[in-house]
């Protein structure tokens, strides 16, 4: 039988699905299979199994030479899956649920990502070129902003001073600079995000433009990483990169890598939203988790020391 697996969604949902694709490959053996990846198909670019069977979907030909000689066409939905929303299984397992039907996660690898030697030519020069600009001796790349974050305010300049987040899955403005601050005492930081979310007031962090293969790359050549619930931690966990991740208004076990990160969320009622199963519930959950990314410089602090004592335990 001929699979076509259609894995939609943003790019941590990807590289997320990975380890279940890998695991049906070793599987079925003698199947002819490909996977269509939304967006994102240059992530699997370098994995032996994967690459030569991803396409995106601007491909040309996509229709003809793959869709139409299909069997069946499978488009994975986690979030569909009563495991995942009751917060019994994580992505990976639930990518594993819908793609290999099976609950035996046992076998399951991690996610990975393969660069070649001029990305990580570009990382090793970029961290060394940021070593002798900021005098620091370990690197953290900094992902302080979600999928769901917006440029809310520009000064005369025009240049993004505050960005918001209704889905409560990013830092907010104020809570990032005094972080960003904080560690940059200690480290060299690079900013993980696009320009459009790069503040005028972030003097602490360097700024790097490039794609997110790149940008997997770079998470791979620094020392740590500091994210929220986005794509950089799950390129953080496919190169086997340190780090903490702060949560808000997901749960961990469900987007996260809770036995290999450090995991900080702040105490309080937390409801899930069912994105991809009903609307206007989503909506009304992300009011009831509305403040639960806003810290206090208190425990800004506390986050910093927590940060510092997994570098000094993790890295090198």
């Amino acid at each position: 039988m001929n699979k076509v697996f259609w894995i939609d969604g943003g790019a941590g949902r990807a590289i997320a699905a990975i380890p279940a694709l890998l695991k049906y490959d070793r599987l079925n053996p003698n199947t002819e299979w490909s996977v269509l990846v939304a967006g994102w198909d240059n992530l699997y670019w370098g994995i032996p199994e994967l690459q030569d069977k991803s396409y995106g979907i601007d491909t040309k030909g996509l229709f003809d030479n793959v869709i139409s000689k299909a069997d069946i066409v499978i488009t994975p939905e986690p979030y569909r899956n009563p495991a995942y929303f009751n917060q019994k299984v994580s992505l990976v397992e639930g990518f594993d649920l819908e793609i290999n039907g099976t609950t035996d996660h046992s076998d399951l690898g991690i996610p990975k990502m393969i660069f070649n030697k001029a990305e990580t030519n570009v990382s090793l020069k970029t961290i060394q070129e940021l070593k002798e600009r900021q005098k620091k001796s370990k690197t953290i790349v900094i992902q302080p902003f979600g999928r769901g974050a917006q440029p809310l305010m520009a000064n005369e300049k025009q240049q993004t001073t505050e960005v918001g987040d209704e889905e409560s899955r990013s830092l907010s403005s104020a809570a990032y600079l005094s972080l960003a601050k904080k560690l940059s005492l200690k480290y060299n930081l690079i900013f993980f995000g696009e320009p459009q979310f790069q503040l005028a007031q972030d003097t602490f962090a360097s700024n790097f433009t490039c794609d997110l293969r790149q940008w997997g790359s770079l998470i791979k050549e620094a020392d740590y990483f500091v994210g929220v619930d986005s794509v950089g931690q799950h390129m953080a966990r496919a190169v086997g990169t340190p780090g903490t991740v702060i949560f808000g208004s997901t749960f961990p076990v469900n987007t996260s890598y809770p036995d290999f990160f450090q995991i900080i969320e702040k105490i309080g009622a937390k409801k899930y939203s069912p994105i991809r199963l009903v609307g206007l519930d989503s909506a009304l959950a992300n009011r009831i988790n509305d403040k639960l990314m806003d810290f206090e410089e208190a425990e800004i602090n506390d986050i910093f020391k927590k940060i510092v004592a997994d570098i000094e335990l993790k890295v090198k």
